[in-house]
């Protein structure tokens, strides 16, 4: 695109008009996340409304990777077991993938979904683990680091999915999509979530997600725990020797290479990668 054609895309995700309309539901979550005295009763009120939504909720408490050993049969239940805000937090990222999915063929969107629950379990773990930065957050940055793919998708069509699809480890899928539109999806991304008010510090995780420059805390667990799975096995829990470098840059922080392949080990070996994956369709 030319710079006036980017520009004017800004403006429209910005002002919303590039976008679905945001569902009443979602409306109500983003207005409980920005809330200081919102609690338990409301949030149990706006999810209830939605079958849908409570359906898939469930589905999450019950996945392995909140290891409860009782089933979770209640948004209220869930909310006790889990907590407020991992409850509002699945439910934030719920909606916004079925608000922005719409468009999006049903193979696409569950494989762009699974790799999304991977990122948020992997920078949870991660994010807790080193005592970098708040766990919940972690994982709500990883369910919507790439929803920006779900608007360029949208608006680009097939070309889109070509320029992706021949990406390579050495020609990554985002430097494609600058080449080819002049921006990529994390700042994509980045647009919508700050359009929708979310908190700024998931909006600047989401934009630097591939960039190395970012700056400590949840930044730079997201931006790590992304560069860290194109290297990764996740059937294996090993990481290639092209890592290295990353494990270098991120001694500092106490990350080794262990560190990581125990944390994928874990994940990959109570399920709980593939119950969230599962949970969401």
């Amino acid at each position: 695109m030319r710079e006036d054609e980017l520009q004017r895309f800004r403006a429209e995700v910005v002002a919303k008009r590039n976008l679905p309309t945001i569902p009443p539901v979602l409306a109500s979550i983003l207005a409980i996340l920005s809330s200081d005295t919102a609690g338990a009763r409301q949030l149990v009120e706006v999810i209830e409304k939605d079958q849908s939504l409570t359906a898939k909720l469930l589905k999450l408490a019950n996945a392995a990777f909140f290891g409860q050993p009782r089933r979770v049969a209640t948004i209220p239940r869930a909310i006790l077991l889990l907590g407020f805000t991992t409850v509002r937090n699945l439910a934030l990222g719920v909606k916004v993938w079925d608000t922005l999915g719409g468009r999006i063929e049903k193979e696409r969107l569950a494989a762009l979904w699974d790799h999304a629950v991977v990122v948020g379990s992997c920078a949870r773990g991660l994010g807790g683990g080193l005592r970098a930065c708040d766990p919940d957050e972690a994982f709500t940055a990883g369910l919507l680091h790439d929803i920006g793919r779900l608007v360029m998708a949208g608006k680009f069509g097939p070309l889109y999915w070509e320029t992706v699809d021949a990406a390579t480890l050495d020609d990554p899928d985002w430097e494609r999509e600058q080449a080819t539109f002049g921006v990529d999806h994390a700042d994509v991304g980045a647009w919508v979530l700050e359009a929708w008010n979310l908190p700024a510090i998931i909006v600047e995780s989401v934009r630097l997600h591939h960039r190395g420059t970012a700056r400590g805390g949840l930044p730079r667990v997201l931006a790590v725990t992304v560069a860290l799975l194109r290297h990764t096995d996740l059937a294996t829990a090993t990481v290639a020797d092209t890592a290295a470098p990353l494990f270098a840059a991120t001694e500092v922080d106490g990350l080794t290479a262990a560190t990581w392949c125990g944390l994928v080990e874990r994940l990959r070996d109570s399920g709980a990668l593939q119950g969230l994956g599962e949970a969401w369709r």
